[in-house]
């Protein structure tokens, strides 16, 4: 979560990420549902999987869908100046 406080983003992808790193394991993997996620936003199904995609976009996280479950993400907070490395 430390790392995710400075970065400038939305509101609601900021609360997303946040929640999502708030469950996250020391290696930035969590696999929390929507509706988790819904009630940690107190935001709509609609604004989280709006958030995640454009987090995902952004390069702040990934995404492993599996069937029949919650994706697993995986967050990689980063500044919008510091290079995308693998």
């Amino acid at each position: 979560m430390t790392a995710v406080w400075p970065l400038v983003l939305p509101r609601t992808e900021k609360f997303v990420l946040l929640a999502l790193a708030d469950n996250a394991n020391d290696e930035g993997v969590c696999w929390p549902s929507i509706a988790t996620l819904c009630k940690k936003t107190c935001t709509s199904e609609r604004e989280v999987q709006r958030a995640i995609a454009a987090l995902d976009k952004s390069g702040q996280l990934s995404r492993i869908m599996r069937a029949g479950t919650s994706p697993v993400y995986h967050i990689h907070p980063r500044h919008s100046d510091t290079p995308v490395t693998e």
